[in-house]
């Protein structure tokens, strides 16, 4: 996944990838370096890099997310590179007939927010998925009706398994 952060007003090119669970590589601009990333509680969590330590706790204040250590604070705001670079550009991209959901990344389903027959309304959530000890929020790209929903919670599903059908 790419992600772009603003730290301390400069924009940084972020790139993720799970490796194996609990194991990422991540670039970071020009540097490169993998990690072993651990949850170990409700908002915090455990890195080792290069045989190092560090903990430190996340969370969400409005659009921004606080990173917190024992020694300092940091605010930045992350967005997906894709979606970032088409709102830039002004524009939202036109989805009409049936679109299935998807997942973007391996993970676990948390929780499903629709059910066959419902309604929903473009970017209204559809399912929660978890991921990279993240949970994501999967929103339907249009409005229309869920025609099927092919998870369950507690589920783990692949990078690319369709989560729901939408028309």
């Amino acid at each position: 996944m790419r992600y772009v952060a603003i730290l301390d007003g400069t924009e940084h090119e972020i790139e993720i990838e799970e490796l194996a669970a609990d194991s990422f590589s991540i670039r970071f601009g020009k540097d490169s370096f993998e990690a072993d990333l651990r949850k170990v509680g409700p908002v915090s969590f455990s890195v080792i890099v290069d045989n190092r330590s560090f903990d430190f706790d996340v969370a969400r204040d409005g659009e921004e997310i606080v990173v917190a250590s024992r020694t300092r604070s940091t605010r930045l705001t992350v967005a997906d590179a894709a979606r970032r670079m088409a709102r830039a550009a002004g524009k939202r991209r036109e989805v009409s007939g049936r679109v299935e959901i998807k997942s973007a990344m391996p993970g676990r389903v948390v929780n499903v927010l629709v059910a066959p027959g419902d309604d929903v309304k473009v970017d209204q959530g559809i399912i929660v998925v978890e991921a990279m000890k993240m949970e994501n929020e999967v929103k339907s790209p249009k409005a229309g009706r869920v025609i099927e929903v092919r998870v369950t919670a507690g589920q783990t599903v692949e990078k690319g398994e369709v989560l729901a059908i939408i028309e």
